[in-house]
């Protein structure tokens, strides 16, 4: 068996190529982007002015003070919109609103609050400095500049920029496809009212379909097969080469009904590794062809959730546009923690207070791989070494849910 360290940098050397397409940026928001945007226009597109006031000419007002006031007779007014678009001459000033377009002659502006009106006129006692209150035409950025750089997760404010620029369609990284297939003869569907005794709900597929999706992953088919080498063949088969990512639930132990294994080598995948030293999931089980890379996870619920956290959900990640390591948080143990077996062992912990330098933890009291409430009571998960025992106050790295 390999190391959890091992499989991670095997699964990294098989991931598939990104993709690209093109989108609306109406439906950009959490995607990445695929390429830097170059400035369209300048911003601003043109000269305006920064406060509401008056629009002058510097050498009128320069020698402004509240003992020699300069009158300048007021002309027109400039609004966002509807700008004045003639020319100031001396001993005139024209009204003028935030935002809108300084007009010719005009290159400093007098906000209202530092002037006098008077019927047709405007006293003005005082002027910060020539060029005051004014934003300059490209003073934001000018035609070409970068605007967004390629990798980012875009948000509403990025999409604003876009917008502003008359930008509608961008390169961004395409969702990566996902086929879920869950196997079991003894599983039905998770809306069944009655079931029998020796029959399960299934609730590995919502969960995996859901944990796709919230992690940046398009799941383009899930199904349900029993346990059937040819059925399981068939279905893998019609996936193939549609899927990015193909998950599968169950059938990747060593019962006489666990057949994905074979599936997949009758399918023509290759393996990359079949069982990791770790618990829970053991019999992970992971294959590349082509373009797809298969996961084949335990079909108990906790170990194909935590198998999913650690191994898939960095894929679908990066896969997406996002960066490849794994989303961890620093902890400190609130308690003596101690693995006393010879695999590595992801424990479920929980946050018991956040009133310290790092969030206190402490491990769950039940850790069954077929215990749900395992993974509902949680925040988390640890990772300790085979034997491994981490002493009250020790700094380690959580997995959150």
């Amino acid at each position: 068996m390999i190391s959890i360290s091992e499989a991670l940098t095997l699964v990294r050397n098989h991931i598939p190529p990104r993709k690209t397409e093109t989108i609306e940026i109406t439906n950009a928001v959490g995607r990445y982007l695929a390429d830097d945007i170059a400035a369209r226009e300048p911003s601003p597109r043109y000269t305006n002015s920064a406060m509401d006031g008056f629009a002058v000419r510097w050498a009128d007002v320069q020698t402004a003070t509240p003992e020699n006031p300069v009158e300048l007779s007021i002309i027109a007014e400039s609004q966002v919109g509807i700008p004045f678009q003639g020319e100031l001459q001396p001993g005139e000033a024209i009204r003028i609103n935030t935002g809108a377009m300084l007009c010719a002659g005009a290159d400093t502006v007098v906000p209202v609050e530092d002037v006098q009106i008077s019927k047709a006129k405007v006293i003005i006692t005082k002027v910060k400095k020539k060029g005051a209150h004014v934003r300059q035409i490209g003073e934001e950025f000018q035609t070409g500049d970068t605007l967004l750089q390629q990798g980012i997760c875009l948000q509403p404010f990025h999409i604003a920029l876009l917008a502003s620029q008359g930008i509608s369609t961008i390169p961004v990284y395409s969702l990566p496809k996902v086929a879920i297939i869950i196997t079991g003869t003894e599983l039905k569907p998770y809306a069944s009212e009655e079931i029998e005794p020796w029959q399960i709900r299934d609730s590995n597929g919502i969960m995996l379909k859901t944990a796709v999706e919230r992690w940046g992953g398009k799941v383009i088919s899930l199904q349900h097969v029993g346990d059937d080498l040819s059925l399981t063949t068939e279905t893998l088969q019609r996936v193939t080469g549609k899927a990015d990512i193909i998950i599968f639930s169950g059938g990747v132990s060593v019962g006489e009904h666990d057949f994905v294994k074979s599936a997949a080598t009758q399918s023509g995948f290759k393996t990359v590794f079949w069982k990791v030293n770790q618990k829970p999931g053991k019999p992970l089980f992971v294959a590349r062809h082509e373009q797809s890379l298969l996961f084949g996870l335990p079909g108990n619920p906790v170990s194909a959730y935590m198998c999913f956290t650690l191994y898939i959900q960095p894929v679908l990640k990066y896969l997406s546009g996002g960066d490849l390591s794994p989303t961890t948080l620093s902890v400190e143990c609130g308690e003596d923690i101690s693995n006393k077996i010879d695999r590595a062992n992801m424990l479920r912990v929980k946050i018991i207070s956040r009133n310290h330098e790092r969030p206190l933890i402490s491990v769950l009291p039940k850790q069954g791989s077929h215990m749900l409430t395992s993974l509902t009571s949680a925040d988390g998960f640890l990772i300790l070494e085979p034997r491994q025992t981490l002493e009250k106050g020790s700094i380690v790295s959580m997995y959150p849910f």
